[in-house]
């Protein structure tokens, strides 16, 4: 009886570590104040991005893609819970030493997917707490990320050989090559050897990518000669994050994971243009980082998923950051949480070129916008926009 028990266990187990194998992976891949207009695929005429513009070709351009908010520390905060920014406290970007964090008791993506049997992982920009080392804070790891390679928040000194990541709790010190590759290196060394592979997966890759301070690969730049290195810079940079780009995907060709796997490609907010990067686009849009108008907070979206989105589609159906963790979940087959309030909603009816039932108003709060608006809301075709002044 003893022997017919275990055996029975054994198949229960092997029939549960099927079921989740079978599992979609998922990716999310987060370029750091890439404006709209800064891919050739939306419609930038000045620069080369052919690896993602084969991967718009071979899934679904989201052309009414938003942020959930207007820069970088709480527009992530949203990614990874599915809540607003002003609900979960990160109502601004969180500087090195902020007390400021996304709380314990928020449940991530990572987290839930983790619970769910998958391995997870975490790979560049982090920017949800003030320090990478600190016990008082949460670390990657703390919401739900067994492995975790992250910067506070920018590359330092720059993107090019930095000294500031911090892999699973330990400082790894000066590194060689460019930040938007290392992030790419630490992502392909973990698929390859560093996770379960009796479990899907979910990665979390953050580019540094257009982000000041900028520095690109020679061979980038040069491919944007110009009297003005910033323009070369800033082009080159984002053409070096798209080469990056293209050798992840291929490492999930090389895999045999591509059919499997579901993939979003987004930005965090608009283009920061600033005096010392003034190159970044917004396209036909209107302002920039910072911003409650377009240009602020709609940016590229490209999904593939083969089979479930068709290639080279098209949807013009707002969607956002907040609505990550909902469509992961339906993507994974787990229920969100119900214990919370969640903003989002699951994109996946737009795969199948559908509307979303959108309950609640896309919404983003940004008391230190750059002048007004201070509040925005959108659902549908229709957005308002409000100041915060005192009633008379």
């Amino acid at each position: 009886m003893r022997r017919f028990s275990l055996s029975l266990s054994t198949l229960i187990c092997g029939a549960t570590l099927l079921q989740a194998a079978s599992r979609p992976n998922i990716v999310l891949v987060l370029a750091d104040d890439l404006g709209y207009g800064d891919l050739a695929c939306f419609g930038a005429k000045d620069l080369r991005t052919p690896n993602l513009d084969r991967f718009a070709r071979e899934g679904l351009k989201l052309t009414s893609c938003y942020a959930a908010h207007a820069n970088c520390s709480p527009s992530r905060a949203a990614l990874m819970t599915g809540r607003t920014p002003t609900r979960v406290g990160v109502r601004n970007w969180i500087p090195e030493d902020s007390p400021v964090h996304l709380r314990r008791s928020e449940i991530t993506i990572a987290t839930l997917l983790k619970r769910a049997g998958y391995s997870t992982c975490h790979s560049g920009k982090w920017h949800l707490n003030g320090g990478l080392t600190r016990a008082d804070q949460p670390q990657p790891g703390d919401h739900g990320f067994e492995h975790w390679f992250s910067a506070q928040n920018n590359a330092l000194p720059n993107h090019h050989n930095p000294d500031n990541f911090v892999r699973n709790g330990k400082p790894v010190g000066k590194l060689e090559g460019y930040s938007g590759h290392l992030v790419v290196d630490e992502a392909v060394r973990w698929l390859d050897a560093g996770r379960d592979k009796a479990k899907p997966f979910f990665l979390y890759l953050c580019f540094h990518e257009p982000h000041e301070p900028i520095a690109t690969d020679p061979k980038y730049s040069a491919m944007y000669p110009s009297p003005d290195p910033s323009y070369s810079a800033h082009h080159g940079n984002i053409t070096q994050m798209d080469d990056a780009f293209g050798r992840l995907m291929g490492a999930l060709d090389r895999q045999g994971l591509r059919e499997n796997t579901f993939v979003l490609f987004t930005s965090d907010n608009g283009p920061a243009i600033t005096p010392m990067h003034p190159h970044g686009s917004v396209g036909p849009l209107r302002d920039k980082k910072g911003a409650l108008y377009e240009g602020g907070i709609r940016v590229p979206g490209i999904v593939r998923w083969p089979g479930r989105t068709k290639a080279g589609s098209v949807s013009d159906e707002p969607v956002s950051g907040v609505d990550f963790l909902p469509t992961a979940c339906a993507v994974a087959g787990i229920q969100p949480p119900r214990d919370r309030v969640l903003d989002g909603a699951s994109f996946l009816p737009v795969l199948a070129g559908n509307s979303m039932a959108r309950t609640t108003p896309l919404y983003w709060h940004f008391n230190k916008a750059a002048g007004d608006p201070k509040v925005a809301l959108r659902l549908g075709d229709w957005k308002i926009l409000a100041t915060l002044d005192k009633p008379p």
